[in-house]
């Protein structure tokens, strides 16, 4: 009887461990330690190639305003050829139009290798009905763009993909199911910072400025590092095009430069793309002024410049969405989420029978106050839509892909935001309802010359064998 007990419980334990391993199961919560492998392995960094010209500026600590950086995150592979999902607004136009080369970095970064992305010219013009002019895209194209990106607007979506050809092996991220996201559930963002489009801060954390009264921006630097941050998902919206298909909200702990990163779940898969910061951030080349709320204590605030438009900060350059001005009349100024829950329970008390404005207020506040990003569901339903038909990875990640990148995260500083009273400085990252570090074991230590790539320019490059990637001496 002990016997058939034992085999009988081991039939069980077998019969759970099975199905446990399946696509429908219900997975565990990883660590950020294991989710950062996942997302070290599978973002990516995306760039327009510098010119010599350029190249000397940025050393010389000059800005290069037209010089984007942006992330992206694979989603499919067909053959040699990788598909990275990011955000239209990595490409302008301007670039598009001038057909500019790109540059792709993927997870063999130490290798210094770069995959080139050329013919990236699609013909489309920008203008309003952009995305509905889209259809029976191919995928031999190199970039298929859901929308456009001209004079700091989007029309359309604000997705976009690209892709590159390689004989290396690279991991696919898996696409998760944003539908069962629930408010309160944790969310990882993956992408690359860049240094150029961020204020430059004083010692006691207020921005640095110039003659004219203008956020200053940090000096250029070569060495990059990659930043997981995360965060709690405050609100999921209903999509539309009219807000370029941002949907998902959470608290931001996101920088310039990771527009077009994954965000992933706890399960390690991906359920959205970001895109925006919030517009409580500092940004670089505005005018900065320090106001008073209607309790006399002084806040920081952003003065709109040269019809800037409002409202959440593309987080690939400096750039914000709709007419600013309405901030200036509305004596605009960043605020807590706690004034944010107030005003969203105030707006719901007035406005009672206008639907319409409540849902404005609420998204305005919503803008103000999180960063967001794309749904993931949607983008693969506008994916086929235009006649795209690409094979995606939905099951789990892999154990293989979970364990083989797995490092030592730094600590982090604690804050009232992480959820931790403890009295130490820093904390386990585990730790931490939300936060945020730069990996120091995923580093590019010099992005101009990795983005240099033009031979005639530089002349220290040499093709790496077949494929269309540059590999740096």
């Amino acid at each position: 009887m002990i016997k058939i007990r034992h085999i009988f419980t081991a039939f069980i334990t077998g019969f759970i461990v099975s199905i446990g391993s399946g696509v429908d199961a219900v997975p565990r919560k990883l660590t950020v330690e294991e989710i950062n492998s996942i997302a070290k392995q599978t973002t990516v960094l995306i760039a327009p190639e510098l010119t010599k010209e350029e190249i000397d500026d940025l050393l010389d600590r000059k800005p290069v305003k037209k010089w984007t950086v942006g992330s992206g995150v694979i989603i499919a592979k067909e053959g040699k050829k990788y598909y990275v999902l990011t955000v239209t607004h990595n490409f302008s136009q301007k670039q598009i139009t001038a057909d500019t080369d790109y540059g792709i970095v993927t997870s063999d970064r130490d290798k210094r290798e770069v995959h080139r992305v050329t013919e990236i010219n699609d013909g489309k013009e920008c203008n309003d009905d952009f995305f509905r002019r889209i259809k029976n895209q191919s995928l031999e194209a190199t970039l298929v763009r859901f929308g456009c990106f001209e004079s700091q607007k989007i029309n359309g979506y604000d997705l976009a993909i690209v892709s590159f050809e390689s004989k290396n092996n690279y991991p696919v991220a898996s696409l998760g199911d944003a539908s069962k996201l629930k408010e309160g559930d944790k969310v990882y963002i993956s992408g690359w910072p860049k240094i150029e489009a961020e204020p430059k801060l004083k010692p006691d954390g207020t921005p640095q400025l110039d003659s004219e009264g203008k956020i200053i921006c940090k000096d250029p630097a070569p060495r990059r590092q990659r930043r997981l941050a995360w965060g709690k998902l405050q609100v999921s919206t209903p999509v539309t095009e009219e807000d370029n298909g941002y949907s998902l909200y959470y608290t931001d702990h996101t920088r310039p430069g990771m527009s077009g990163g994954p965000v992933f779940n706890s399960d390690g898969k991906v359920v959205g793309i970001h895109g925006r910061g919030s517009a409580n951030k500092l940004i670089c080349g505005q005018i900065y002024k320090s106001i008073s709320n209607n309790n006399s204590a002084s806040k920081d605030s952003l003065e709109a410049e040269n019809n800037w438009q409002y409202s959440s900060e593309f987080e690939s350059e400096n750039t914000l969405l709709q007419n600013q001005k309405q901030q200036a009349q509305n004596d605009w100024q960043p605020f807590s989420e706690f004034e944010y829950q107030n005003n969203l329970e105030n707006d719901s008390n007035n406005n009672k029978n206008n639907s319409g404005l409540l849902e404005q207020n609420n998204n305005l506040s919503l803008k103000r106050m999180y960063s967001s990003a794309q749904n993931v569901d949607y983008s693969r339903q506008l994916i086929t839509q235009v006649g795209i038909n690409l094979s995606f990875k939905l099951e789990g990640p892999s154990k293989s892909l979970i364990e083989s990148e797995i490092k030592q995260v730094p600590k982090i500083p604690t804050s009232p935001e992480s959820g931790i009273s403890k009295k130490s400085e820093f904390i386990d990252p585990n730790e931490a309802n939300e936060g945020g570090f730069e990996d120091p074991n995923d580093t590019i230590e010099n992005i101009y010359e990795l983005f240099g790539f033009n031979v005639e320019n530089l002349g220290r490059d040499k093709p790496s064998g077949g494929d269309e990637s540059i590999l740096l001496d």
